[in-house]
């Protein structure tokens, strides 16, 4: 069998990687274009847990939850970017804000932690995936997500902890509320 020829374009400065084809030549460049949809599907999660935050009249967890949005779209523009950079093309896909439903407060505070999970778990897979291709500029880039993450969880894991302790009672929702006004 024939092996495929490599094309390497210099344009602009940049290179651009491509197989015989025009196909994408790498499946770690295809699953962190699929990172950066995740990240945007992140934060249409988050909106709609903003939302009801809104609803139940906590507007400094909405807020905090509103900021939450913001970081995720920059969490897929820092990906977007490396992609671009490094000659990849962009690939969007739909997306899928979940249901929207939350029990409770403390509800939404322990799915977003759970989603959090999710991304940490997923930000590993592609460590181990940029570590078998030998992809340095992926790693590099992928350093500063798993700081992040630690810090997510965290951030999280502590919300959900201080929910369980207020146990529902309102003044300690409010409390806790004017706090997360001011992230």
């Amino acid at each position: 069998m024939v092996e495929k020829l490599l094309i390497i374009y210099y344009i602009n400065n940049r290179n651009y990687y491509k197989d015989y084809g025009g196909k994408s030549m790498s499946k770690l460049y295809d699953a962190l274009n699929e990172q950066m949809n995740f990240e945007l599907e992140s934060a249409y999660i988050y909106a709609t847990m903003a939302a009801y935050l809104d609803e139940q009249n906590m507007k400094g967890m909405t807020h905090y939850i509103d900021e939450q949005v913001k970081e995720e779209i920059e969490h897929a523009e820092r990906i977007k970017n490396f992609l671009q950079e490094t000659g990849y093309g962009i690939k969007y896909r739909p997306l899928d804000p979940g249901d929207g439903k939350f029990d409770s407060i403390n509800n939404v505070f322990e799915k977003a932690l759970a989603h959090e999970k999710v991304v940490t778990s997923r930000i590993h897979d592609l460590v181990k995936q940029a570590r078998e291709e030998e992809d340095q500029r992926v790693l590099n880039l992928l350093a500063w997500f798993v700081d992040e993450q630690i810090e997510e969880e965290d951030t999280f894991g502590v919300l959900v902890e201080r929910l369980e302790r207020i146990n529902g009672q309102w003044n300690g929702l409010y409390i806790l509320d004017k706090e997360l006004a001011s992230r």
